[in-house]
């Protein structure tokens, strides 16, 4: 999950993202599928600005978190939670 989640206009700080695969790479896109950024989860959590790659904040709009599945071989990369920014 993320928190917090939605983030409002006025919310400066990181945005936690919790119960990821340790010491995964982890990536945020847009709904179109285009990656804003990329981090590694540190012990199970990714921590985001909520700006993209130039330090630019990012849109208003929903944004997917995608992290390695130790679940499912098949789909190394899952869909887990969506985090909505409001600007």
């Amino acid at each position: 999950y993320a928190f917090p989640n939605p983030v409002r206009p006025d919310y400066e700080g990181p945005i936690a993202i919790k119960g990821l695969a340790r010491d995964a790479d982890e990536k945020i896109t847009d709904v179109s599928g285009q990656l804003v950024f990329q981090t590694r989860a540190l012990g199970g959590q990714a921590i985001w600005d909520g700006r993209d790659y130039n330090g630019r904040k990012a849109n208003s709009g929903v944004y997917l978190v995608f992290s390695p599945s130790t679940q499912n071989s098949e789909n190394p990369d899952a869909l887990v939670t969506k985090i909505l920014l409001m600007n």
